[in-house]
């Protein structure tokens, strides 16, 4: 007999006639499908190859689907191994990008810091005299000491000058000789004539500006009207004497200016002073202070300090007579 012809439900036979397995419920309560001793020794004998074959499947797909931790371990670590491995990758190159950049700033923040190299003195003293040029009325704190042959002080003046371009200026102050002090003084120039005025109004002159050697005269020690015309003098340095820039300072006010030495050319009778020295805004080009040696017998120094401008129409440069 075929097994087809079996009837269904002959316990016994395994099989049915629609070919698929029928288990009895007394075999299916021998099938702990996890446990992994022995088979119990009251299984019906004819249930163990049954029994036998479901453990061997279980167990195949235990084995297929299995949560081995070792394993499990083993490809987690591998996987965070792999992951550490490119952190670091890209931590070198990040450094490697913040290495460069900081070399780079390094290197030019070096350059920053050095000291540009200082412009030439002709340079410098054309950008003084474009500056002085401008059509603008500028005062001056301007001091004269003069000083006998043996070295004592023997007078000193000060002083406060408005100057313009074009041989324009005004000179106000007091007359100092030792203990006596003078009343007030004042010489000016309005471009074609120049004028002093002094001891209340008992001394008066005026002169042409071309016969301004003449009225010089008159003053003797007192101040060179060549020094007042300030545009004119700065303009003039490059010609009497040889330039040079000895250094950049750092002003009253934190701007850095430039000093530059002037000193007159060996034979050169046209100049009238032996050496000068400047200090030059290096921004604006604008010369904040002058020093000049007179080169008389004894010595005379002449200064002047910038004090800045003069709001239009406070300054009257013609004689006031």
């Amino acid at each position: 007999m075929n097994p087809s012809d079996q009837p269904d439900d002959d316990p016994a036979t395994p099989r049915g006639d629609k070919g698929r397995e029928l288990v009895p419920d007394a075999w299916r309560a021998h099938d702990d499908t996890l446990a992994d001793d022995p088979l119990a020794g009251d299984a019906p004998a004819e249930a163990k190859d049954w029994l036998a074959d479901q453990r061997t499947m279980h167990g195949l797909l235990r084995a297929m689907h299995s949560q081995d931790a070792a394993a499990r371990e083993g490809r987690v670590a591998s996987i965070l191994a792999r992951i550490d491995a490119e952190a670091t990758a890209v931590a070198r190159r990040r450094w490697l990008v913040v290495a460069s950049a900081a070399l780079l700033l390094a290197t030019l923040g070096f350059w920053v810091v050095l000291p540009a190299s200082l412009p030439t003195a002709a340079a410098a003293v054309e950008r003084a005299v474009v500056e002085l040029s401008r059509d603008v009325v500028r005062r001056f704190r301007v001091e004269v000491v003069r000083s006998g042959i043996d070295g004592r002080e023997r007078a000193h003046h000060e002083f406060e000058l408005a100057a313009s371009p074009g041989g324009r200026f005004r000179l106000e102050g007091r007359l100092g000789f030792g203990a006596v002090q003078l009343g007030e003084f004042t010489v000016g120039s309005d471009g074609a004539e120049v004028w002093a005025l002094g001891g209340n109004g008992a001394f008066k002159m005026a002169s042409p500006l071309a016969d301004k050697e003449r009225l010089q005269q008159r003053f003797g020690d007192v101040v060179d009207l060549g020094y007042l015309d300030v545009h004119s003098l700065v303009r003039r340095l490059p010609e009497d004497c040889e330039l040079r820039v000895v250094g950049r300072e750092t002003g009253a006010d934190g701007r850095p200016q430039l000093r530059i030495e002037a000193t007159r050319r060996s034979g050169d009778a046209r100049a009238s002073l032996r050496s000068a020295w400047l200090l030059c805004d290096e921004a604006t080009g604008m010369v904040t202070r002058i020093e000049i040696d007179g080169g008389a017998a004894g010595g005379r120094r002449l200064s002047l300090d910038y004090l800045g401008e003069q709001p239009a129409g406070l300054a009257a440069f013609g004689r006031p007579w």
